[in-house]
């Protein structure tokens, strides 16, 4: 009784699925969704009218008139015959015009559906907070929504099975009722069973596949890196690919096997529980033909009865399927719903206009990552002034990056302000204040795409400028990519799509980064890092060309090399998450506190000849 009432309170969650699905439908295609429900209803009717033209035929055929034809066929028995004939040769010919139609409708509108459920996945990823990415709860749900993400498509599917099964069920339980109300009583008795035990196992299954996605993901990662361009220097060189497939084999067998077991149970009792419909459909069958043996009904009423006895139990199975994949489908649907939980702290509601960056203020300032022991900042302020070149140094974990992520609302701060022209940050909307900066940060990554896609992603408006193109490019040092580019600004970056495709060093990599960050139109300009992987030749150009290219614009960078440095006004340098020194790099070696420790650690390598240029 318990499970009933759970099943129960289920209904409105599994009408909430279907309806949503239904409007994703009729917001993918009016048109295919109004033509695949009219196929899907007009159908169980043309069968019900076929088994009637197949009595009336057989009775006309076997002799037993009584009444048994309809007063509106011909009085002849061939002219009656042909009609029959006739209109049966039609029937079959509407059904097969609509399951074509159908069979169209359905293949159109999937992938209508297919592409606007993969936007819907993108966008979702897309405007979830960054600090989602450091979270492995996100990446479960993630998993499990993309795997679960064209669910919605199977529910739109389920759902006109469903009516399709409906109406076939209503029609000829009514007609079979009229006949024996026994007949509609025992198959609906005998369907009930197996489709508890359908529902049962579907969502233990379900459950099953949530527990295990953690897996699946460390599955799929060890695939990922077996077959990544990015790794096979290292499997090679490791030997790492046996140890790979053993893990995978390894995760995949026990997942496996958890699977096996459940899916073998579900098989044998539902197995069983089926059986029931086809002894039922055969006691009806028999009860039918010993009355026509009797007299008491025609060879016609056999055949018209024993099809619509078959039609209902197709029916009521059709439609107990569909309610279980719906059901299934509902619980894949409410995982991709759980995406929402994931809600945006980064809020975008500013409506402040900002036309240019004149002064940043960061005013105790403190952030701290998601379960992190310590915080990234604490406690920081300072203020930089128009025009001004500020550089941020400090060992690695100092809270350089972090800074620039707060800046650019990546993260909001945990406590504190940050200010840009006197007005909060969080008065901008995201946009404005992003259209604002040009950034290069030191993971960034370029895309296989061409080159002139790769500098155009940061800036739309300049997507035809090959002007601009060519003039960041030199700007950025990357000349030696130019000469080995067939097609120029059009040639690809990698093979993956094309022939034609280029491969890149790191380092030239790092330059066509830096020139998509001065590609893009800014008033400020914001370098993490920009010499990192660069050797001495390509790094005094880059800095040579960021004296000329920075005038007239803040700008705030990064480096962990001391020598770069003298682009910069003031040097902020930043120890566990706080300013520890603020000044010119004449007065920082002068005070001898942490910068000058690491600036004399750095000049003291490069004299002994232990640091070397980076390949």
């Amino acid at each position: 009784m318990g499970k009933l009432k759970n099943r129960i309170k289920e209904l409105p969650g599994m009408f909430s699925a279907a309806a949503w699905c239904m409007s994703l439908s009729w917001g993918a295609s009016k048109a295919y969704t109004i033509i695949r429900l009219l196929c899907e209803a007009v159908a169980p009717f043309l069968a019900i009218a076929a088994s009637f033209l197949g009595k009336y035929a057989i009775d006309l055929l076997t002799g037993a008139r009584g009444g048994a034809l309809p007063g509106l066929l011909p009085s002849e028995p061939d002219k009656a015959l042909l009609v029959l004939l006739a209109l049966l040769l039609a029937a079959a010919l509407v059904s097969a015009g609509l399951q074509k139609a159908s069979q169209y409708a359905q293949a159109m509108h999937g992938d209508m559906i297919s592409g606007r459920i993969s936007l819907m996945m993108m966008d979702k990823s897309l405007s979830v907070d960054l600090e989602c990415f450091d979270n492995p709860e996100y990446y479960d749900k993630l998993q499990s929504a993309n795997q679960d993400s064209m669910a919605m498509a199977h529910i739109l599917w389920n759902v006109l099975s469903c009516v399709r099964s409906a109406v076939s069920f209503v029609s000829s339980f009514i007609i079979l009722s009229g006949a024996n109300m026994a007949y509609g009583l025992v198959l609906l008795a005998a369907a009930v069973p197996a489709s508890a035990a359908a529902a049962r196992y579907t969502k233990l299954l379900y459950m099953l596949s949530l527990d295990q996605i953690n897996e699946h993901r460390n599955m799929y990662y060890c695939q990922s890196v077996a077959s990544s361009r990015d790794y096979a220097q290292d499997m090679r060189l490791f030997g790492a690919g046996g140890r790979l497939k053993e893990r995978y084999g390894r995760i995949w067998g026990n997942l496996f096997t958890k699977r096996r077991g459940m899916a073998r149970r579900r098989s044998v009792l539902t197995g069983l529980l089926e059986c029931l419909p086809e002894i039922a459909v055969a006691l009806i069958g028999a009860d039918i033909a010993f009355k026509a043996l009797r007299g008491a009904a025609t060879v016609g009423d056999y055949s018209l009865y024993a099809g619509l006895t078959l039609q209902l139990s197709s029916a009521i199975s059709g439609l107990s399927i569909s309610v279980m994949q719906i059901y299934d489908n509902k619980l894949k649907i409410e995982n991709v719903r759980k995406l929402d939980k994931f809600e945006s702290r980064v809020a975008d509601n500013g409506t402040t206009r900002l036309d240019r960056v004149d002064a940043i203020e960061f005013d105790e300032v403190s952030f701290a990552y998601p379960d992190a022991k310590s915080p990234a900042l604490d406690g920081a302020s300072f203020t930089l002034c128009k025009n001004e070149k500020v550089a941020l140094v400090g060992l690695n974990g100092s809270g350089k990056t972090t800074l620039i992520k707060l800046l650019l609302r990546m993260y909001d701060p945990d406590s504190g302000a940050i200010r840009i022209n006197g007005t909060d940050i969080k008065e901008y909307s995201l946009s404005e204040l992003r259209a604002n900066f040009s950034v290069y940060f030191q993971e960034m990554h370029n895309y296989s795409f061409t080159l002139m896609e790769n500098l155009a992603i940061a800036d739309e408006t300049l997507e035809t400028d090959e002007e601009a193109a060519n003039a960041a490019l030199l700007a950025a040092s990357c000349g030696d990519i130019l000469q080995k580019s067939p097609k120029g600004l059009g040639t690809s970056l990698t093979k993956r799509f094309s022939h034609d495709g280029i491969e890149l060093s790191g380092g030239q990599h790092q330059k066509l980064a830096l020139a998509r960050a001065l590609f893009r139109r800014h008033t400020a300009l914001i370098l993490d890092e920009p010499s990192s992987n660069l050797d001495p030749k390509a790094e005094h150009e880059i800095f040579e060309s960021l004296k000329c290219l920075s005038d007239g614009k803040m700008t705030i960078f990064t480096s962990h090399r001391l020598s770069n440095v003298s682009l910069a006004d003031r040097i902020l340098v930043l120890e566990h998450g706080r300013i520890v020194e603020d000044g010119t790099q004449e007065e920082l070696l002068r005070d001898k506190h942490l910068y000058a420790e690491l600036f004399r650690y750095q000049q003291e390598k490069y004299s002994q000849g232990t640091i070397g240029t980076d390949n």
